[in-house]
């Protein structure tokens, strides 16, 4: 698969189809990226943005927004100490079931104020009401700490990106060809910042 999606690249940049800062290819992990990366240097089409949405979000926020913040490199000993507090046997749920809870919410573009309105048949890992407490707590001592999590770096790029039509006209000058590993894979906060960055482009 990843000598398919890379010699599709090459050719992109051979044939002068596209040239190659123009072309952006992202995937799921920084492995994958460098993997990318490598091989497409290889085939003389270094110059080629390959990364992970997040990485690719990252770059546009300080570009053109500054430095968004430290980033949590995990969600779980904050939210540890936030299941610690909760009542009896509540406590001792495992923080990655509580990190999983927050992070199907923020791949959906929920927040606190929207998250019980839009749970449907989903079943959370603790009682809805619970789960919301940890939500906002989560959100509230995140932001205190002056910290944003890997969702927040998406979500940052596609309110850019929405809001400020400077930014988005020269992303899409810029970035005009565009690879996505694991598409299948793709949730619809990741979605949402593809279809910002592809416009009413094929």
């Amino acid at each position: 698969k990843t000598t398919t999606i890379t010699r599709r690249i090459a050719l992109q940049v051979a044939s002068r189809a596209f040239q190659p800062g123009q072309i952006v290819a992202v995937t799921f992990t920084d492995k994958a990226a460098g993997e990318l990366r490598s091989r497409l240097r290889t085939l003389d089409a270094d110059g080629v943005r390959a990364s992970t949405f997040h990485s690719a979000a990252l770059a546009l926020l300080r570009h053109f927004e500054g430095d968004p913040g430290r980033i949590l490199p995990s969600k779980a000993p904050l939210l540890r100490r936030i299941g610690n507090s909760l009542p009896g046997a509540f406590r001792f749920r495992p923080a990655g079931d509580l990190a999983t809870e927050i992070e199907w919410a923020k791949n959906r573009r929920l927040t606190p104020e929207t998250y019980r309105d839009w749970l449907g048949d989903h079943e959370p890992p603790l009682p809805p009401d619970l789960s919301l407490r940890v939500f906002r707590e989560y959100e509230r001592r995140k932001g205190e700490s002056g910290a944003v999590d890997f969702e927040d770096l998406l979500e940052g790029a596609v309110r850019l990106l929405e809001e400020d039509t400077a930014a988005r006209a020269l992303v899409r000058e810029n970035w005009c060809a565009f690879t996505v590993d694991e598409y299948q894979d793709v949730n619809l906060l990741q979605q949402s910042l593809l279809d910002l960055w592809l416009g009413d482009r094929d």
